[in-house]
């Protein structure tokens, strides 16, 4: 059902050699700003509905009032002979046509702001996102209605549920790219779609790149993994208005949020050439890293896709950039597994997984909340989706499995719908697809993940 999508999917699951050719790229300091595009919005492109009629501006940019906002058209253009060869992105009507946006997902652009808005516009990229922000001064350009459904994602599901906003920036190339300014246009750009389409301020659906799965297991191990470990998802989501704090947090303490503090959060992280990553040694992050028992000297937790794939040779976490197998980042919400001392264990990706979480000012977690779900009674495991699809369209998984007894916070509880628009430019064939099914949406591992309701029950 997705070969339509076959270049999107790839544009979105990249390979760790195709990121490290990005990053080979990056520049010694952001540059200073250059004039970007204006235009009319693409052909095509919808101006009725909620939420793509809120406050568009003069040259058709929908942005919050007072944040610098051009547009600069992405390609939507047929590349062949076939119609389902075309580029950049798929129109829809969204919300109208009953695709609820549910994400903001953030990405980086690993080249810059003005070669970002060019290959948006070349129908061959076969890729896109709805928003670039520019690094210098925050400077915001639209390309892609928020009606229509940008290729941005890596995952047809995601993609056809959220907005896609590119950063200007490196993943590796320290924290430099994400200036001040653009983590306060990032912030008032992710706050007016929230406000416009009722995304819910949490980490569950204010996600990065690297938090989205891969719609099913050949797809996994190679989902992107930016914006990587120097955004401070801290201080943009206090700019967003929801700081990550413990109120209304489970008082039981069977719930947490990792919430390290950034700036003194100092994390090693390996493998890219000296000159062309951050300054080598330790520096703030904002993950923590997770082992197999309550030390320091245990291995690191491996992720089975991972080491299939060879991210993880030896069976083991790393501490290379793009291995998100052992890595809990900022705001991500676990169910506790287990604590002894000074470390806490959590349900991660099918297996218990410790963290280093000495209670003070060291800290790495906070309470957190949300409704736990566990494998319902009688079933020894459960199998984890990439994607909320109807049964009729596929029952394609994820690749892990869920076994009985381990306990996960879900966040929300949605619908199986699929969005059919395979032909250029024909908005008469396109559908939503439905059924009565419902998935709840899971912090599985770094990545977000979907259970079906049927197969799990609420933990009283």
């Amino acid at each position: 059902m997705e070969s339509r999508h076959r270049r999107a999917l790839a544009a979105g699951a990249a390979t760790v050699a195709s990121a490290l050719a990005l990053t080979v790229q990056a520049a010694a300091s952001p540059p200073q700003p250059a004039p970007s595009g204006k235009g009319p919005l693409p052909a095509g492109a919808h101006t009725h509905g909620s939420g793509s009629a809120h406050n568009r501006r003069s040259n058709g940019a929908e942005c919050p009032p007072g944040l610098a906002c051009d547009v600069a058209p992405a390609a939507y253009a047929q590349n062949s002979a076939d119609p389902g060869d075309y580029g950049n992105y798929d129109l829809a009507n969204r919300p109208a046509d009953g695709l609820g946006i549910r994400f903001v997902v953030v990405h980086d652009t690993e080249e810059g702001y003005d070669p970002t808005i060019a290959e948006f516009q070349d129908p061959l990229a076969y890729v896109s996102a709805h928003y670039v922000v520019r690094s210098s001064d925050g400077a915001v350009t639209q390309m892609v209605p928020t009606a229509d459904v940008a290729w941005q994602a890596g995952n047809w599901w995601i993609n056809t549920h959220s907005v896609g906003i590119e950063n200007e920036g490196y993943a590796l190339n320290g924290s430099q790219w994400f200036t001040n300014r653009l983590y306060h246009s990032l912030a008032r750009l992710t706050r007016y779609q929230a406000e416009r389409f009722g995304i819910p301020l949490d980490r569950e659906h204010i996600i990065g790149h690297d938090q989205v799965p891969g719609p099913t297991t050949p797809y996994q191990a190679g989902m992107h993994w930016d914006p990587g470990p120097y955004f401070d998802w801290a201080h943009f989501m206090a700019l967003v208005g929801a700081p990550i704090t413990p109120r209304g947090g489970d008082p039981t303490g069977r719930i947490v949020t990792i919430d390290p503090n950034f700036a003194t959060n100092d994390q090693l992280v390996t493998g890219c050439d000296a000159g062309l990553c951050a300054p080598s040694g330790p520096q703030p992050s904002n993950f923590v890293y997770l082992h197999t028992a309550p030390s320091a000297d245990s291995p690191l937790v491996a992720d089975p896709l991972l080491a299939a794939a060879g991210t993880e040779p030896d069976g083991t976490g790393t501490t290379l950039a793009w291995d998100w197998g052992d890595k809990a980042v900022t705001g991500q919400t676990f169910a506790v597994a287990d604590r002894r001392g000074d470390w806490v264990a959590v349900w991660y990706g099918g297996q218990e997984a410790w963290l280093y979480d000495p209670q003070g000012s060291g800290s790495s977690t906070i309470p957190g909340n949300g409704t736990l779900v566990t494998p319902r009674p009688g079933l020894a495991s459960i199998p984890v989706y990439g994607r909320a699809y109807p049964s009729s369209v596929s029952t394609d998984t994820l690749g892990y499995t869920i076994p009985a007894g381990q306990e996960y916070v879900a966040k929300d509880l949605v619908g199986a719908d699929y969005y059919s628009a395979s032909t250029f430019n024909a908005p008469s064939t396109y559908s939503v697809q439905r059924s009565a099914e419902q998935f709840y949406e899971i912090s599985f591992n770094h990545r977000i993940a979907f259970v079906r309701a049927s197969d799990v029950a609420v933990v009283q």
